[in-house]
This record gives C-alpha cells, sequence and structure tokens, in this order.
C-alpha cells in the first residue's frame, strides 16, 4: 500500500506541474529543475531509496528560498505570481527529497492543489480539463490510500491485492464528484468574478486594424495562423460568401492609409439589451451571427458587410462616419456577442445599374482623394480600363475584373516597393497581396471619378463541419474595396484573385477541426456561463422537449388517423365483399379445409376402414387402433374409466359385466397381435372388432 500511496503521490504531483506547464507562463528554466527533480524522486521512490534530506535540512533550504524570494521577485520574474510559483516548485522538491512524515505528505498534497489552482487563474484554455481531471482522480486515489496506509501499516496484505479496487474506486468517485459539479454548474451560473474571468489571454497582434495603416501590415498579419475569432450562424442565408468587415480608410499618400474622420458616436443600449446603429443602406437581408472574439490588440468589433445591432457582455459600443463599430476601451480578454447585419442584394444592384443617381454633393471629398504625386500612368490605366464602363457599378467591376485576370496573388514580395508602391506593382511587378490589390482598385477609381473606401478585415475563414462554425485565423486577413452607388450605399468589391496555395483539407485538418470544436464548447458555454447563458440554456432544453412531445404527439395522431382509414377502408370493402355470393362459397370452401386439414388423421383411417369394408385393402395397425379405442370409449361411457395407471388388460379384467370383459378382452387380443406383434389382421379379426363396436353400442349393463 506504502508503494501504491507513493505512487498516486506523484501522479498527484505531476499532474498539478503539467497544468502549470499548459499554461504557458512558467519560464524553461523552472520546467526543466522541477521535471527533473520529479523523474529522480520517482525512480528513487520506485527503488525504495532512502531520503536524500533530513527534516532539519529541508527546513534550512526553505529558510534559504525565503531569503532568496525579493531577489526572484525583484530581478528574476519580476512578478509576483511567477516567483510565488517558484516558491510554491521549491517548497515541494524540498519536501519530495526529505525524510517525510504524514504531516509532510499532507503538505505535498497542499502544494499540488496550490499548483493546480495557480493554473486555473492563469489559462482559460480547455486543456485545463484535461489536466484538472488526471488531478481529480490522483487526489481521490491519493486521498483513498493515504488513509488505508496510516491505518493498515501493521496488515499482511500485500498491496497488489488492493491497487485494482482502489484505481477503479478513484476513477468512479472522480466521475460522480464531476456529475455533481457539472449540476452545480447548471444551477449556479457565475457572475463576472473568479479566476476565470480574471484570467487573461495575450493580445494577438492586430496591424492593419488603427486609424493609420502602412502598406504591407496586412501582408505581415497573413504570415500568422493564429485563430482570430469564431463565428455561428444563427439565422439567415446558409452558407452565405461573407468577409468579416473591421475598419475603413480613406486617406491613401503612397505608402500609408488612414482615417480622417476620427469622431465616434457611443450607442445606446436598448430594452432588450442590443445596441442598435442607424440604418445606412436599404435592407434586403438580414443575418445574425454568434462571434466569439480572441483578444486583440484594437477595439475593433468586425461582422459581416454593414452591422446593425449588437448585443452580449459588450462594456460601451462606438461606431464612426465610415460604418464601422469599436469597443470604447480595449478588452484584454475573450468576447463573445451577436451581430446583426444588413446583406445588400448584389444581383438586385447589378440589374438595376442603369437607374444610378449622380453622386451627391454633400459626399465627403475624401473619399476621392488621391496623393499628390500620383503617377500619371494610374490616371490613364483608369480612364483605359473604365472607357466601356456606363454605370458606377459596370466601371468597379470593369477595374475588378482587370486587376484578378492581369496579375498574380503572392505573399512573398520580390520586388522593392521604391518611392510609389502601387505603380511598382501595377506596372512592374503584377504580383502582391491583397493590399496592393485592393489599393489599386480604390485609387484607380478614384482616378475615374468614382468614390471609394479600404476596408481591412477577415476573409470568411474556414468552415468547421464538426462546430458548425467559422474560424477565422490572421492569415485569413484580407482588404478589399468598398465603392459608393448613389441611392443604394456603399457596395464592396474584391479584386483579389484566389490565393493558389491554399492548404488542402487532410486527416490532421479533421482532426484539429474536432479539437477546435471543443474548444469552442468551452469558450461558449462555460467561460462566459452567467444567469443569461443559464436562462438560455435552459429555455432551449424547454424548447427541445416541448418540441419533441410536439413531435411524438403528431406522430401519434397521424398513425391514430392512418389507423382509423384503413380500419374505414377495411370495413367498407369486407361489406362489399360480404354481398356477393362467390364470396360465402370461398369462405365455406376454406373453413371445411381447415377443419379437414386439422382432423386429416381421423379422416384418413375412416378412409383405410372404408377400403377395408370394401375388400380393396388389408387392416392397418392405424386401423386396428382406432377401432379398439372406439369400443373401449364407448364402454367408458357406462361404467367406470380406466385409471391412467391402469393397463388395458386390467381395465378390461375389471369390468364387472361379463359379456362386455369377454367381447373387448377378444379386441384387445386383435389389438395386441397388430400392435405389438406385428402380425397382419385377417378378414375375420377386422369383422370382430366392428361387432365389438355394435354389440358395446347396443349392449346396455
Amino acid at each position: 500500500m506504502q508503494q501504491y500511496f507513493q505512487f498516486s503521490c506523484h501522479v498527484l504531483m505531476i499532474s498539478g506541474f503539467f497544468s502549470l506547464v499548459l499554461t504557458g507562463r512558467l519560464d524553461l528554466p523552472s520546467i526543466f529543475i522541477f521535471t527533473t527533480g520529479l523523474g529522480v524522486s520517482c525512480y528513487r521512490s520506485e527503488k525504495g531509496l532512502p531520503a536524500l534530506l533530513s527534516g532539519r535540512g529541508a527546513l534550512l533550504l526553505s529558510f534559504a528560498y525565503i531569503v532568496f524570494f525579493p531577489f526572484d521577485l525583484a530581478i528574476l520574474s519580476q512578478s509576483f505570481i511567477p516567483a510565488s510559483i517558484h516558491l510554491v516548485l521549491f517548497l515541494q522538491l524540498a519536501k519530495l527529497y526529505q525524510e517525510k512524515t504524514d504531516k509532510d505528505y499532507f503538505y505535498l498534497i497542499v502544494l499540488s492543489f496550490l499548483q493546480i489552482l495557480a493554473a486555473s487563474s492563469l489559462t482559460i484554455d480547455i486543456s485545463f480539463v484535461a489536466t484538472l481531471f488526471l488531478f481529480l482522480v490522483a487526489l481521490v486515489s491519493t486521498l483513498m490510500s493515504f488513509d488505508m496506509y496510516r491505518s493498515e501499516r501493521k496488515n499482511t496484505a500485500q498491496s497488489q491485492q488492493v491497487v485494482m479496487p482502489l484505481s477503479g474506486m478513484s476513477l468512479w468517485a472522480t466521475v460522480c464528484i464531476l456529475l455533481t459539479g457539472f449540476l452545480l454548474f447548471l444551477i449556479i451560473p457565475r457572475v463576472g468574478t473568479g479566476y476565470f474571468t480574471r484570467a487573461t489571454a495575450e493580445s494577438l497582434l492586430a496591424s492593419g486594424f488603427t486609424d493609420r495603416v502602412q502598406l504591407g501590415d496586412i501582408g505581415q498579419v497573413k504570415l500568422s495562423n493564429a485563430v482570430v475569432m469564431h463565428a455561428r450562424q444563427i439565422s439567415g442565408t446558409p452558407f452565405a460568401v461573407l468577409k468579416w468587415r473591421g475598419i475603413a480608410l480613406d486617406r491613401f499618400d503612397g505608402r500609408n492609409w488612414a482615417k480622417t474622420a476620427r469622431r465616434r458616436f457611443p450607442l445606446r443600449m436598448t430594452a432588450d439589451g442590443e445596441y442598435s446603429i442607424p440604418r445606412i443602406t436599404h435592407v434586403e437581408e438580414a443575418d445574425r451571427y454568434e462571434i466569439f472574439l480572441e483578444p486583440l490588440a484594437t477595439t475593433t468589433l468586425f461582422g459581416p458587410h454593414q452591422v446593425r445591432a449588437l448585443s452580449g457582455r459588450l462594456q460601451g459600443v462606438e461606431y464612426d462616419d465610415d460604418d464601422s463599430v469599436y469597443l470604447r476601451l480595449p478588452m484584454a480578454q475573450r468576447i463573445q456577442y451577436e451581430v446583426v447585419s444588413d446583406i445588400p442584394d448584389r444581383a438586385r444592384m447589378f440589374a438595376d445599374s442603369s437607374s444610378e443617381d449622380r453622386i451627391p454633393d454633400d459626399l465627403p471629398a475624401r473619399y476621392l482623394q488621391l496623393p499628390r504625386d500620383i503617377d500619371p500612368q494610374i490616371e490613364q490605366l483608369a480612364k483605359q480600363i473604365t472607357a466601356n464602363g456606363k454605370s458606377i457599378i459596370e466601371k468597379a467591376s470593369l477595374v475588378e475584373g482587370y486587376l484578378k485576370r492581369n496579375y498574380r496573388y503572392t505573399l512573398t514580395l520580390s520586388w522593392a516597393p521604391g518611392p510609389q508602391p502601387l505603380s511598382t506593382f501595377l506596372f512592374q511587378a503584377k504580383a502582391g497581396h491583397c493590399e496592393y490589390f485592393a489599393s489599386s482598385m480604390a485609387i484607380l477609381l478614384r482616378a475615374a471619378g468614382i468614390p471609394t473606401r479600404l476596408v481591412n478585415g477577415f476573409l470568411m475563414g474556414e468552415y468547421n463541419p464538426v462546430g458548425s462554425d467559422y474560424i477565422i485565423r490572421e492569415s485569413d486577413a484580407h482588404s478589399w474595396v468598398e465603392v459608393y452607388i448613389p441611392g443604394r450605399g456603399w457596395m464592396e468589391f474584391d479584386p483579389t484573385p484566389p490565393d493558389p496555395n491554399r492548404p488542402e483539407i487532410n486527416l490532421a485538418m479533421q482532426l484539429s477541426h474536432y479539437i477546435d470544436a471543443m474548444d469552442l464548447f468551452w469558450n461558449s458555454y462555460v467561460l462566459v456561463y452567467d444567469s443569461g447563458a443559464q436562462l438560455q440554456l435552459f429555455r432551449s432544453a424547454q424548447d427541445r422537449v416541448q418540441s419533441l412531445q410536439t413531435a411524438l404527439r403528431d406522430t401519434s395522431d397521424r398513425w391514430i388517423a392512418h389507423g382509423h382509414y384503413f380500419s374505414a377502408r377495411l370495413s367498407a370493402g369486407a361489406a362489399q365483399v360480404a354481398r356477393r355470393g362467390a364470396f360465402w362459397t370461398v369462405f365455406i370452401a376454406i373453413v371445411l379445409a381447415a377443419a379437414a386439414y386439422k382432423h386429416r388423421r381421423i379422416l384418413s383411417t375412416q378412409l383405410q376402414i372404408w377400403r377395408v369394408r370394401q375388400g380393396r385393402s388389408r387392416a392397418t395397425e392405424d386401423v386396428v387402433e382406432q377401432l379398439f379405442y372406439r369400443a373401449a370409449r364407448m364402454a367408458e361411457r357406462t361404467t367406470r374409466k380406466r385409471e391412467p395407471a391402469e393397463t388395458w388388460r386390467e381395465w378390461i379384467l375389471g369390468l364387472p359385466d361379463p359379456h362386455r370383459r369377454s367381447l373387448l378382452e377378444r379386441a384387445l387380443t386383435v389389438f395386441e397381435k397388430s400392435k405389438y406383434g406385428q402380425l397382419p389382421v385377417s378378414t375375420e379379426e377386422f369383422s370382430l372388432l366392428e361387432q365389438t363396436i355394435q354389440d358395446v353400442k347396443t349392449r346396455r349393463p
């Protein structure tokens, strides 16, 4: 038992330490030192080697580290939490290598619990669930084996006799604890405090989503594969090809895009908990998405096309003149919100392009701004491309198609941008990433007198069929153009050709879908499980139960209706058939055939008897048996019945009537001759059996 307890205690410490490692907040020297110390301790425990430190020595080392702690806090870790974790790890190693009493083992268990507690405050990742489950199993096993070890030290039972039962009991106890915790989780929502909400993740670099963006910033972001957000459609057109709109920029100086109208307007929350935004375009279709946004180094909120309303745990929302939406203050933790967006009907816009109004005079001139030193070739190219366009939509489509057909997409720029990056891209390199395509289209259309603005956001991302959500990564960062269509508002155009190097779906990607779906579930339904989420969960469960009841009721009613229908049809058909004479003829024939089949043996015997009477056949054993049994049954009617234990001869010899006894005795002789002697029955003997039947029938007692 001691060996099992020590093994379980080491597993407990490993699980607590591993939970700290998965947070990513533990430095490499600490990981190496503690891992080595644990490994050596496991080896020494397995071999039963003596302790390296005495209790006094471990105490002196602990005091020495307390003196070292301020140095670690001020210089090495430069933070209280990492320094405290170093202290816990050191104390645990010191306890591992000293001569241990029961109290020391208890201290080791407490120190492991402090590790898992520190991990819970440093991470909100789903990986914590796995380490927590392992920790709970090891904790239950350690506590149970610790108590057994203390109380059974003098017992001679072998540890092998209790290892498997104790391990199974520990596992089942942990499952019961988790089930109880899950019920409490559903009943008691969190209120926004505690370890989970205080835990923050590192903010992702989100260059390209500020008020000033240098040409090429989005290209740098696309080199990363980190997840930016998840999005799940709640309602609207399924699988609509969308982009996640971020920030719009209007001024270009040849190398940088900037936002000139930086004023933001606060949004007020409505009675139903939504931040409603004034509609700017004609509503053709509204889509609702649930978005789970990772910590970003920007206050920009993302949504498909033009956002109309937002809801969620958002601390203040603002919007600007360019239809972009922002948080009032940056948030250093993941946020979850729902967004309702207007999705314009592009096909209808193209169909009505001939009826465009002229560009209004009050449209800000900043949407037509051009760099001071713009290359004249760009203006000539703009006139050349748009010469055949009759409307703004047609001209924008011509520029979009020209760039897609004649230029190549790449993230590797093998050419120097020079003082005129767009000119170099358009007339020399003819290869670049989305920023160069979008910037070129925006400037070409402005050179043709068409208002445009550049938009930075993300492509739709990778659809995960497991979680029914979209995974948007930094590599999905994208730039496109919005063109002002008089009378209809802003319409997006994307001149960037498809990436020829898009990754193919393989087994590893399919497995990652399951992992990502679990992570999304953890983030959506565990970390942000508040009273609103609880109410929504209960309502969803109630709706599902009601829908199941309704479905069962409808199915039952449908089957009952079908039963009534077929019953009525069957009754009507039976009544119609019963009126016909042929039916009764067939019915009587079937009844007679069934009766004949049921009594087929008797009928066959009667037929044989008739054939014997006619001299056409000899009496068989079945015929003799049938005649003897008939005579015996007739005799039983007027005298006592044969007992089950009596033989036929005993019964006949016990009959009181001598004449009847004589008749039946002669018939019994013929019966025994046929049944047991296997001898043929003569005609006289057959006649004797028939005569016996007649005499018994007419003879009264």
